[in-house]
């Protein structure tokens, strides 16, 4: 009882310190943005599905360099829905240009954490406390990552990084998310702790400029070598991994994947057997490779989005699928609401998802080669409903003002349809309910910033089809993080990205691109050439440019526009006098001249 009062205590110690030493409210620097973020996904997808930024989408972590550049290149027009979208990106990227070192705290709690997993950053145990310092230089980074987890001290997501020229490469751990679905993954998610080893990224995902490869569209590489847990059936096991994602078309995203478990204890490992690997020959290692899609259209308005991965035990055999339909879209006349995305997603686990035949349970993520299995420390490595599982999610997000986020999903169908005791979420086939409804806010005390909330309550229900029971496990968690940065400095150029396309929070929707015209000195030889009905006709167009109706507000004000071009100086201006050679009056052309620009302001 003495020990339950003592970690308390140090617990309320912990949390009133990090209040107390906060002077910043920065996001942890990183190169990358990492998955587990719903409100950046959601508005980094707004820009991509809208033409704004071509960028591949569906291979997280994404590089901040990434998107800002495609930021700085775009000419697309916003709406104030995608302009809302815009501005969240360029805060988080601002903040990104802090570097130095800065350290983060997260305090997790929850009662019956979660089991099947998805996109968003999750709690995972009933009590997870974690200290994350770091190191942001211009091109290399530095990640010390500590969780104390279950009893466990954990490093994961530890890493040291460096940047050369198109590409980066790390050492240590970070999580990733291989494809399109927001309720999981069929080959690499979140739900299974990082795997630590050298990873290759590529930070900038221009395309080729051969003509013969251009058609491509942007493109993006992952790569990934890392050792697996020494405790395995087959120790010194490796991990391989590698993914290709492109965009040929700008509503079209496809990616390729290859994943594999080779060497290890008793087995060869060299070149010769990582050359096999590649090549998915027959023993070779425990193979699985496939492909995704995501494809967005628009329908009166209306814009969806339908996406789809295949998996399979080499290139033709087993294959595990999932499909989903998406849509999104602004919230008016709701108070604070501004924008929602809801998506529909089924996955089946089972080799040869179109088949329901009982023969192929007990195939997907399993190997006689790895006993194992497709896990990490216990956890599957794609999808978290492990094997032969049969899962409909629908989930939604909402966006408030200040950066707020509701999120919700209910997910049902079965598990472990084959009671198969190589898969662990549950014993025996089960038919499976699950229910998340989750709030994250950023909390002030007047201006100063005390961290950011996530809190929320869910129920899974479980119902074991073999022994005829029923388990319900309400949920409630809390989770609280906060940041701080010592000596802070600019290390990153990505404001000279976003400068490029400075947008102010004033325009309106569909707002018009008018570059006010510049006189250079240069400029008044040709100026002074000028017949002075030529100079007027110019000083019209200047003036023009400049007057504030110039920016396409709405289609009202559009209207209005198109009158104001209508009233040139042409009509207002007695243009007679000034061609009917000779002298005129000066002093009359000067008060019409400065009349009609007084109509026209």
């Amino acid at each position: 009882m003495a020990a339950v009062k003592n970690l308390k205590f140090r617990f309320l110690l912990l949390f009133v310190f990090v209040l107390l030493s906060n002077q910043s409210q920065h996001l942890q620097a990183s190169p990358w943005a990492i998955p587990g973020n719903l409100i950046l996904r959601h508005d980094i997808q707004v820009l991509v599905d809208s033409g704004v930024i071509n960028i591949p989408m569906t291979t997280w972590p994404l590089a901040w360099g990434d998107i800002a550049y495609n930021l700085s290149k775009t000419e697309q027009e916003m709406t104030s829905f995608e302009l809302a979208s815009f501005q969240r990106i360029k805060e988080a990227l601002l903040e990104e240009e802090i570097g130095g070192i800065s350290a983060n705290t997260s305090l997790k709690f929850a009662k019956n954490p979660e089991t099947v997993t998805s996109f968003n950053d999750s709690v995972g145990a009933r009590s997870e406390i974690e200290g994350e310092s770091t190191y942001l230089g211009k091109n290399f980074a530095i990640n010390l990552h500590v969780k104390k987890k279950g009893g466990e001290t954990l490093f994961d997501e530890s890493y040291i990084a460096v940047a050369l020229g198109d590409y980066s490469i790390s050492l240590g751990s970070k999580k990733n998310w291989w494809g399109p679905g927001w309720g999981g993954s069929l080959i690499l998610s979140t739900n299974a702790n990082p795997i630590s080893g050298i990873s290759i990224e590529r930070n900038f995902s221009d395309p080729f400029e051969s003509k013969l490869l251009n058609w491509i569209g942007p493109w993006d590489l992952s790569l990934l070598l890392g050792e697996l847990e020494h405790s395995r059936t087959r120790s010194d096991a490796l991990f391989f991994g590698m993914r290709i994602g492109s965009r040929p078309l700008t509503n079209l995203e496809i990616g390729f994947s290859k994943t594999s478990l080779f060497c290890g204890e008793n087995r060869p490992c060299g070149f010769s057997s990582f050359s096999d690997m590649l090549l998915d020959k027959t023993d070779s290692g425990y193979n699985l490779s496939g492909f995704d899609f995501r494809s967005s259209h628009h329908i009166k308005n209306f814009p969806f989005v339908l996406y789809g991965q295949i998996i399979g035990e080499g290139i033709s055999d087993n294959h595990l699928g999932l499909f989903g339909l998406e849509t999104w879209g602004p919230i008016y006349d709701f108070g604070q609401l501004e924008s929602y995305r809801v998506f529909l997603e089924a996955a089946s686990t089972s080799c040869e998802f179109y088949n329901n035949d009982a023969s192929k349970y007990g195939c997907a993520y399993h190997d006689s080669l790895y006993p194992d299995g497709y896990r990490y420390e216990g956890l599957n490595i794609g999808h978290s409903a492990d094997g032969d599982a049969l899962v409909l999610t629908l989930g939604g997000i909402i966006v408030a003002q200040n950066s707020q986020l509701i999120k919700s999903s209910l997910s049902l169908g079965k598990l472990n349809r084959g009671s198969n005791n190589q898969y662990q979420v549950v014993q025996n086939n089960s038919d499976f309910f699950k229910f998340d409804l989750g709030y994250e806010f950023d909390l002030f005390w007047f201006d100063i910033p005390l961290g950011s909330f996530d809190v929320g309550l869910g129920l899974d229900v479980m119902k074991d089809k073999v022994n005829n029971t029923t388990q319900k496990d309400p949920r409630i968690y809390v989770s609280y993080s906060n940041s701080l940065d010592f000596n802070p400095k600019k290390v990153r150029d990505y404001s000279e990205y976003l400068a490029l396309i400075e947008v102010s929070e004033d325009e309106g929707i569909d707002a018009e691109e008018t570059s006010e015209t510049v006189i250079q000195a240069i400029d008044f030889v040709i100026i002074g050439e000028l017949d002075l009905s030529e100079l007027i006709s110019l000083i019209d167009q200047v003036t023009f440019k400049r007057n504030p109706y110039s920016e396409i507000r709405n289609n009202a004000e559009s209207s209005k526009t198109n009158v104001l071009r209508k009233q040139s100086m042409d009509n207002d201006l007695n243009f007679g006098m000034l061609l009917a050679g000779g002298e005129y009056d000066l002093t009359e052309i000067m008060l019409q001249l400065d009349q009609t620009i007084d109509k026209r302001n």
